[in-house]
């Protein structure tokens, strides 16, 4: 039976490495994308060998690699500094330079803010060819694991378990060690054995009640002694040690163009900050910011609003005193001119004192957050014990922005596939993220460094969402006009004009015009 069969192995050919990378490779993206970035000017260093004399590598083609990396779903310095000397696709890219795993991981951890700066980059890029519009923008956030152990993460409960366990057998020791000395035939290694536990003990102790006293004198319900900024998060009814991502999406193709990671276990204090991210990002507002009900916050709401962008955000059901949906809070209408309330029994709810709230235990000033109406007819009234059971009356609480609430629910009642359209749009790029590319859990340890990871996450999410989109053809046309319009090419271009030598000028040259 004749099979298909290759070359012989042995056999000698003349080729490139080029021949081997097709021509709608992503791989072609990411090498055009950065040869086109300033480097220096986005905040990029260089890392210095540790060994003297040696060259260090461009940052460049260490950018290269950790966005080939990211794209393909290989974060390990260790694994990338493996594929360097096999993989055909990153010899091409790094024209066969292969660095080691220490100059790849520190490539990260001193170019954590210059990593932004290139998700940015992108993201004018994005908006300049027209893959974003910025009309509806829709933010959600996802619990990604962090890079620690549930043995190494202490509540007050638990810290106060670990320091009662550490009292016992300091107890203990110290009994034995009384027994060892008072006995005729005392054994002077055992002495010692149990003065070394003993002290061991007492370091340990020492070191948890400064803990303790760190987490109370930070109001912290919980700690980590791995990554002190990781916290347990439920997501799913299943708890870990993990961090919060928050995405900004844009839905025309379901491209991220903002992002962050926080150690809040909600959401509801991250709508504004996203907003804001999502603005600065596209340097322009999007006409609509559309979040799940977790962000509600009437406050941050309000503060968006002012930011010009229409907010959907649903509003969650309002507790009643009784179970009797006619008596609900929606079914009191408010007079303004007045400043009351009026019942469906036709009752008036007048107002009765401010509600304040502090932003810490330790703040001395109370802010109003809402105001309270209550009625004084309705122990007489015929629907007491239905409308409420409380002798004092019936109370209604309204928000302090309770005017800006009601424009942006009767917004969401009047465009209800706008909450629909969140559901399509924001469930891609994390399923995409965790199921495709597999970032189920950060490697890196520290917000800052997370944050970093995150951003090359998300960067590699929209590299190769926009790679499915375009051909290359069409991405790169479209990324020579897009540097054309920025004065740091023609920084980069004259400087390498001065600097490199004619046939570097030449590789520039070409690589632009062709």
């Amino acid at each position: 039976m004749a099979y298909i069969s290759g070359f012989d192995r042995n056999q000698s050919f003349l080729f490139s490495l080029n021949d081997f990378i097709s021509d709608d490779n992503p791989v072609r993206l990411i090498d055009l994308f950065v040869d086109l970035l300033d480097l220096p000017a986005l905040g990029f260093i260089s890392h210095s060998p540790s060994s003297p004399g040696q060259r260090p590598y461009r940052s460049s083609d260490l950018l290269k690699l950790h966005l080939y990396g990211y794209v393909n779903g290989i974060r390990s310095s260790r694994k990338l500094a493996a594929e360097c000397s096999r993989n055909v696709e990153l010899m091409w890219l790094l024209n066969n330079v292969s660095p080691a795993k220490s100059c790849i991981s520190d490539f990260i951890r001193l170019n954590k803010s210059p990593i932004h700066n290139v998700f940015k980059k992108f993201v004018d890029f994005l908006k300049f060819a027209d893959f974003v519009d910025a009309k509806a923008c829709v933010i959600d956030g996802s619990k990604i694991r962090a890079q620690n152990s549930r043995n190494k993460f202490f509540s007050i409960k638990k810290i106060d378990a670990t320091i009662s366990f550490f009292n016992s057998q300091i107890d203990k020791y110290i009994s034995a060690l009384q027994s060892a000395e008072s006995s005729v035939d005392s054994d002077p290694d055992a002495i010692i054995s149990f003065n070394q536990s003993i002290s061991h003990y007492k370091d340990k102790l020492a070191q948890f009640h400064s803990l303790k006293d760190s987490m109370i004198s930070n109001s912290l319900s919980q700690v980590s002694i791995t990554d002190p900024d990781s916290r347990m998060m439920s997501s799913h009814g299943n708890s870990d040690i993990s961090f919060n991502l928050q995405t900004s999406v844009d839905s025309k193709n379901s491209l991220i163009v903002a992002n962050d990671v926080v150690s809040d276990i909600n959401d509801s204090n991250q709508l504004l900050n996203m907003v804001s991210k999502t603005i600065d990002n596209l340097h322009c507002v999007p006409s609509a910011s559309i979040a799940d009900m977790g962000y509600f916050n009437s406050k941050l709401i309000a503060d968006c609003e002012a930011l010009h962008t229409h907010v959907f955000v649903k509003r969650p059901k309002s507790k009643n005193a009784t179970n009797d949906s006619r008596f609900s809070c929606d079914k009191f209408s408010f007079l303004p001119d007045k400043n009351i309330y009026i019942c469906p029994a036709g009752h008036e709810l007048h107002f009765s004192r401010n509600l304040t709230k502090k932003k810490s235990p330790l703040d001395s000033h109370a802010s109003i957050v809402g105001f309270e109406y209550s009625c004084s007819d309705c122990f007489h009234c015929p629907f007491f014990g239905k409308c409420t059971t409380s002798l004092a009356g019936r109370k209604i609480t309204r928000n302090f922005f309770q005017d800006i609430l009601d424009v942006v629910q009767k917004r969401f009642d009047d465009n209800p596939h706008m909450y629909t359209l969140r559901k399509c749009v924001v469930e891609h790029p994390f399923g995409t993220i965790k199921r495709s590319l597999g970032y189920t859990y950060f490697l890196r340890r520290g917000l800052d460094s997370v944050r970093a990871e995150a951003t090359l996450i998300c960067l590699a999410y929209d590299i190769k969402r926009v790679c499915n989109i375009a051909p290359f053809s069409f991405l790169k046309d479209k990324l020579k006009e897009f540097f054309l319009a920025f004065p740091s090419f023609f920084n980069l271009f004259f400087s390498s004009l001065l600097k490199k030598t004619k046939s570097t000028y030449f590789f520039l040259f070409r690589r632009f015009c062709f």
